[in-house]
Formats: C-alpha cells, structure tokens, sequence
C-alpha cells in the first residue's frame, strides 16, 4: 500500500505491505486497544529507531490505519522533536553542529511532559523546520493511546533510561544500517548537495546510528518491514 505523508514540511511517499500490514501493524494496534481496555487508563507507547528509519513516517500511518478498526478508543502520535534545546543554548554550549545527537534534546523536560500527559490532557511542543527551533504549545494530546516517537526513548544512558519505565508498552523498530545510510544521505542532499550530506553522515548521522543501536535497552517488541 503506497501512502503520502507530509513529514517535517516534505512530502514522503511511504509503502507498507499487506503483510506488514496484517501481519504487524495491525496486531501492534490491536495490542494496544487490549492494554488500554484492560488499564481502563490512557496507554503510553514509544516507537524507538535510528534516524532515517521511517519512523515519523510509520507513526502516521498506524494512525490511518487505527481509523480502519472501529475502535471504541482513541489513538495519537507525536514526536520528541519538540524536545530539542533552543539554538541559544546550543550555541551556548557549542552543540549546534552536533544537533540530533543525544546531547541536544532536554531530557528532563521530555519526561515532565511524559508524566503530565499520562494524566491529563495536555499541550505538546513540535521542531519547526522553517524557524529551526522548538515551538511550545502546538499539538493537543488527548488520546486514550499516545504514541511517542523518537531515536533516543530507549537509551539505557543517565538521564534517557529514566524515560523507560513511563511507557506502557515499547517498539524497536530495526532498519540495516546500510538502507540508513542511503536515505538519510539522499534526504540531506536535497538541501546541501551529495558532497556535504556525505560528510554530514560520516560526522554526524552514522554516529548517532551506531549510539542507538549500541545504547537500546530491550524493547518490548522489535519489528522489521518490507523497504521499498
């Protein structure tokens, strides 16, 4: 099944197979209606990937998909994104070229709105692409199941594996590095040129690849679909 999802301000074409479809997506979704209806409370889940994973992308379209099951819940998706540090600190603390990496998300302000949210309704931040920085406020969570997405929810690293124990349910979502490395080089390049996006990996990409994979504590789940 091809999909168009507007991601981070680009339009991205997205294919899932009937089998990933039948076989995976939907018994993830159907997982997660069953661990609210027995919770009888909202339901946290993280979807954990390296970058270029497909993982915003696949956020969007298991909320497409949870409209296809009638469910007698709800269901919504947001991105830590919104969690970077303001370029002003960055700059600050001579982390603006390493922005992406680990270093430059507020942990401690991702996991104060994690546990707001897991009791009460509440505003969340996005990452604009057109201002480079955080703005506050901008999505509405009120779903009984949130699905967070983001490369670093799993990290068994001081202070992200205080964020493991919020969540309800975990998915790793396992992509070859190599099929990594060809996209996010592509992407990068649409903006900067295949010289600069090349070396943009080999100094910042491929390193926060090999910090997710080498720093994940086990997931619940660990899943692989079909790549187009």
């Amino acid at each position: 099944m091809m999909n168009k999802f507007i991601v981070n301000g680009n339009e991205v074409n997205a294919y899932y197979s009937s089998n990933d479809i039948n076989d995976v997506l939907i018994p993830l979704l159907k997982r997660w209606i069953h661990i609210y209806e027995t919770k009888k409370k909202r339901v946290i889940v993280y979807l954990a990937a390296c970058p270029g994973s497909g993982k915003s992308t696949l956020a969007l379209f298991l909320e497409e998909l949870f409209k296809s099951l009638n469910a007698s819940c709800t269901f919504q998706t947001i991105g830590m994104d919104g969690f970077h540090f303001y370029n002003d600190y960055l700059k600050k603390h001579d982390l603006l070229n390493e922005k992406g990496s680990r270093n430059t998300f507020d942990v401690e302000k991702l996991k104060s709105y994690i546990l707001k949210t897991k009791e009460e309704d509440c505003f969340w931040p996005i990452y604009s692409r057109m201002v480079h920085n955080p703005i506050e406020n901008q999505v509405y969570i009120q779903s009984d199941i949130v699905l967070i997405e983001g490369n670093y929810l799993l990290s068994k690293d001081a202070p992200w594996n205080e964020l493991l124990p919020l969540c309800d349910d975990s998915v790793f979502l396992n992509v070859d590095p190599s099929i990594l490395k060809e996209r996010l080089i592509k992407r990068k390049s649409l903006s900067i040129g295949l010289d600069k996006a090349i070396h943009f990996y080999e100094q910042s990409d491929s390193k926060n690849i090999q910090y997710v994979l080498n720093s994940k504590q086990c997931p619940n789940i660990e899943i692989e679909l079909s790549t187009r």
